[in-house]
Formats: C-alpha cells, structure tokens, sequence
C-alpha cells in the first residue's frame, strides 16, 4: 500500500504541483474534461548539432503493481511542467529551497504521486468496464501524430516523443476523465461532492497495490538540461 493519500484533481487531474500549476491534455469531447483548466504546454527546439538521448528507455521510475513506468513516460511529465514553473516563478526556480528540499526535488515527488495516482485510476477503471470508443482512440492517435509533426526528428529521437508514447499518456488521461464523469454520473451529485467519494473510494483501491519508486534513478535526472520551446500537448 503506498503511504500517503493524494487529493483528487480533475480535469485530466494529472499535473497539479506546489499549488502553482495547473495542466489539462484535452482530446475529443471537450465537454469531458474542465474547461477552466489550463493546457499544457511542451515545446520542444533543436538545442546543438549533435544530441543525444537524455538516457536509457529501459530505465524504471517507477512499479504500481505488475506494471512498470519507465524513463521516457516520467520525462513527458517533466518536459510537460518545466516550462509552466519557470513562467510562474522564474528560471532561478530551480535554486530554491522548501524545508530543505528543492523545488525539482518536490516537483518530481509530485509527479511521481500523480502517475501513481493515474495507473490506479485507470487499473480500476479497466476493471468497472470502462473502455474508450474506437473513435476516441483514433482521434487520440491523430492528435498525437499531429502534434509530433512539428518536432525535429532528432529531439523526437532524444526526448523518446513517438506516437506510441504520447498517445499512451494521452489515452490513460481520457479514461481516467471518463471514468470520473461516469461515475460522477452514476451517484448524481455535483462533480465537488463526487470528489469527496472518488478519493474514499480511491484509497481502497489503492490498498490493493504496492509501489517501487526508484529514487536512484529519478535522482539522476537534471531537469534543467531538459530544454523546451514550441507547442505539444496542448489543448486544441
């Protein structure tokens, strides 16, 4: 059982850190997830003429269960907030210190909760029956692609970003969304109240699996060497 209860976020309620950021991956039906919710952001531009991978694939962050997070999927994530903390509180935010931990430090704690939190969701979902629609896996993938196009092969190459990756995260997303709205539905009640019973019932499903975090390895990870510009992941 994983130690600490996360607060639910809605939206595609990943990506909710320090109180400062806020981040939506929107696909299909609009309607399906908080339209007040801000989409995120992930740009990325050629930084030098020879790149090379940030680090291996088959580096594990992360086990809930039997599956397993790998390197490239934690990076999204990464990519995905930096640019958000630095327009928030500036380039120096990586210097700062909170109770002797640094922001990086919480940032990817945070994450690490929040992908935590997802697979749970999803997991459950699955087992409720809930299923995305052939449409929507294919409006999904064609986000993806689209989005791809515009990013230099070389940092697809570096950042691990192929259509299998980011689709993947995007589809995880759009059930997650899905199963709250079903079950939002399901009790009748204003999506506030739905929350306070989503996260009763969330920790008894969580009771059902235990987590591996690989700090070893998240630690190795530089997040300012993680460079960005452009647009990807972003609500369209």
């Amino acid at each position: 059982m994983m130690a600490k209860k996360f607060i639910f976020k809605l939206g595609a309620f990943l990506l909710v850190f320090l109180g400062a950021v806020s981040a939506v991956l929107c696909y299909g039906d609009k309607s399906e997830v908080n339209k007040n919710e801000k989409a995120v952001e992930l740009a990325l531009t050629e930084i030098g003429p020879a790149i090379t991978k940030t680090a291996s694939a088959d580096i594990p962050i992360i086990r809930i269960g039997d599956k397993v997070v790998f390197y490239p999927e934690f990076e999204f994530y990464l990519l995905a907030t930096k640019r958000d903390f630095e327009a928030f509180l500036g380039d120096g935010v990586w210097k700062v210190t909170k109770n002797g931990r640094s922001i990086e430090e919480l940032l990817k704690t945070d994450i690490i909760e929040e992908i935590a939190r997802l697979k749970i969701v999803v997991a459950e979902a699955k087992e409720q029956g809930y299923t995305l629609t052939e449409a929507e896996e294919e409006e999904i993938k064609k986000t993806a692609k689209e989005q791809l196009k515009g990013i230099d092969p070389v940092l697809k190459a570096k950042y691990y970003l192929d259509e299998e990756l980011v689709a993947g995260i995007y589809m995880e997303n759009y059930l997650a969304t899905k199963f709250f709205n079903g079950y939002t539905a399901k009790l009748g009640v204003r999506k506030e109240d739905a929350k306070i019973y989503f996260n009763e019932d969330y920790n008894i499903w969580e009771s059902k699996y235990v987590a591996d975090i690989y700090w070893e390895n998240i630690d190795k990870i530089d997040i300012k060497e993680l460079e960005l510009e452009g647009n990807i992941g972003e609500n369209h």
